[in-house]
């Protein structure tokens, strides 16, 4: 007899709802994961005493309301903070601000008052445009990936497929140009687009494939118009889902590190663990990314198909970032042309450096060559503006965020060049806040290399394979093998690397949950969101 039901190998927040999942269905459960605190890369830590710093997923999220009241997180300390601006981009004297509200109402009357009639109009058939991928999106959150071709295909004109297809297979910039044919206009607009969907990518503003990180951006998640952060920073959503997970019954194995999943005759067992231990069961969910778990744990070359290892060997991970984290001895004065547009709207909590798109793609041509790009985007994040609970009285905690950073760096090259690209983002927005420099009073800077070595991915990429054409939809985390299930009988992926993609959503991780408990038990005994019962009533 088994040890477990199902191993569970992560306490990511896809793992943790795998595991609410199944412990609410009766499964015996165990998870384990190789550091010391649940959440994975949807942590908040506490850097610096006092100070709650998000990692990993450093900013506000997109995780749905229904997915929320299925795994009844509000009673296990989960709670959504409003938040009166998702973000505001900016660049030089003279361009005037992008926000975005948490209102459609009021990111409308921005974009009329402040931008103009024309410009608000051609944001809006952008929009349009992207959304004719909406309902492929939207139905495919619980149910069967999407196909590319057949989406194309499906369209009712010519017109319509081409329009498609561009934006799929097109650069960000060819996308953008069609509406704002003009770059020396409403450059700040087009910048902040530029650096969202170069975001999770290995890809500059002008190169080919921009479409599934585009439409990913700007359409997953429903709440394209609402980002919220959880009190307490994003690692609540974890905690509440390890409380609720231990609370069903599920157990949570810290500083377990997985070395080996043991298969035998095609079929999963158990797994072994770094100090020898083994545990039994006949079902191993994977929350990591696809190369470290078919590579790097289930014996590839003898236990799966060849095909499939080199599918697995192509998945691009290249995705180069610093996350720097900062406590401030008070709040940063954003003045000049910004005063108009934040300190008397208050929409500070999220400010990008993004002046336009061709200064993102420099960036993208010195992060090719291998070299610090000298100009980066830069974002900066200070959650206890609009969560206080981050931070002590009078003090506030920040994170900097910039793409591009150099890849296979030698160690000590690799730290001293993070550091001074943190420098270099921390001058950039000094030219616009004043007193920044000055009330930094601690900082620590990561890179995807931290998050590669902490937690076992891949690369350090967030999304478990970055959003390209190839890695999306019916092709994720491979072709053929989209919907959790493996070559090995028993063995499920979980993860960020499967679909509908990254993001704090815990829908990859209640997906495969279920699929195991259909194959195990039947359909029966799957459970739904308030989203799937009203797709399966035709509403």
């Amino acid at each position: 007899m088994s040890d477990y039901d199902v191993i569970i190998i992560g306490a990511g927040h896809n793992g943790l709802t795998a595991a609410n999942v199944l412990a609410q269905q009766g499964k015996k459960v165990l998870i384990l994961e190789k550091t010391n605190f649940p959440g994975g890369m949807a942590t908040t830590r506490e850097l610096f005493p006092g100070y709650q710093h998000s990692i990993g997923a450093w900013t506000f999220i997109v995780y749905r309301d229904e997915m929320a009241k299925a795994l009844g997180l509000a009673d296990f300390g989960f709670e959504l903070t409003d938040q009166w601006a998702s973000f505001c981009s900016f660049g030089e004297e003279g361009d005037v601000p992008f926000i975005a509200f948490n209102d459609l109402e009021r990111t409308t009357q921005h974009l009329l008052e402040d931008h103009g009639t024309d410009t608000a109009m051609a944001v809006g058939a952008l929009y349009e445009r992207l959304a004719k991928f909406s309902p492929y999106i939207d139905q495919s959150l619980h149910t069967e990936p999407p196909n590319i071709h057949r989406i194309l295909a499906e369209q009712p004109d010519a017109e319509t497929r081409e329009q498609m297809s561009r934006i799929w297979y097109g650069s960000c910039v060819d996308t953008l140009r069609e509406f704002f044919p003009d770059p020396s206009k409403n450059k700040t607009i087009t910048g902040s687009m530029t650096a969202m969907t170069i975001d999770g990518t290995h890809l500059g503003p002008l190169t080919p494939g921009a479409g599934p990180s585009m439409t990913f951006h700007y359409l997953a998640g429903g709440v394209a118009n609402s980002f919220r952060m959880p009190k307490g920073g994003v690692g609540a959503v974890s905690r509440a889902l390890g409380r609720r997970a231990e609370h069903l019954g599920a157990e949570i194995r810290y500083k377990a590190i997985v070395e080996e999943i043991l298969i035998a005759d095609g079929k999963v067992t158990g797994v072994r663990l770094k100090d020898g231990d083994t545990v039994s069961a006949p079902v191993v969910m994977s929350t990591i990314d696809a190369r470290s778990t078919f590579i790097g744990l289930a014996g590839a070359e003898t236990n799966l198909p060849a095909d499939f290892c080199r599918r697995v060997r192509e998945i691009d991970y290249r995705n180069g970032y610093v996350q720097a984290h900062l406590t401030l001895d008070g709040e940063p004065e954003w003045t000049g042309h910004l005063e108009k547009y934040v300190a008397e709207r208050h929409v500070a909590s999220t400010m990008s450096y993004i002046p336009s798109p061709e200064y993102i793609a420099d960036a993208w041509q010195d992060y090719r060559e291998g070299k610090l790009p000298e100009n980066p985007a830069v974002y900066m994040y200070v959650p206890s503006l609009v969560d206080p609970t981050m931070a002590p009285e009078g003090k506030h905690t920040a994170t900097i965020f910039m793409h591009y950073f150099p890849h296979d760096l030698p160690p000590d090259e690799h730290r001293t060049q993070k550091e001074k690209y943190v420098d270099r983002g921390i001058e950039i927005l000094s030219r616009f806040a004043p007193n920044l420099r000055d009330l930094i009073t601690n900082r620590v800077v990561f890179t995807n290399d931290y998050f590669a070595k902490t937690f076992g991915i891949t690369g350090g990429d967030f999304c478990h394979g970055v959003l390209h054409p190839g890695q999306v939809f019916d092709e994720r985390p491979v072709r053929g093998w989209a919907q959790y299930a493996t070559p090995i009988a028993g063995l499920y992926m979980a993860g960020s690397g499967c679909h509908p993609g990254p993001a704090v959503s815990s829908l990859p991780g209640w997906n495969a949950a279920n699929l195991v408990l259909e194959v195990s038990d039947g359909p029966e005994a799957r459970l739904h969101t308030d989203l799937e019962a009203l797709a399966n009533t035709g509403g």
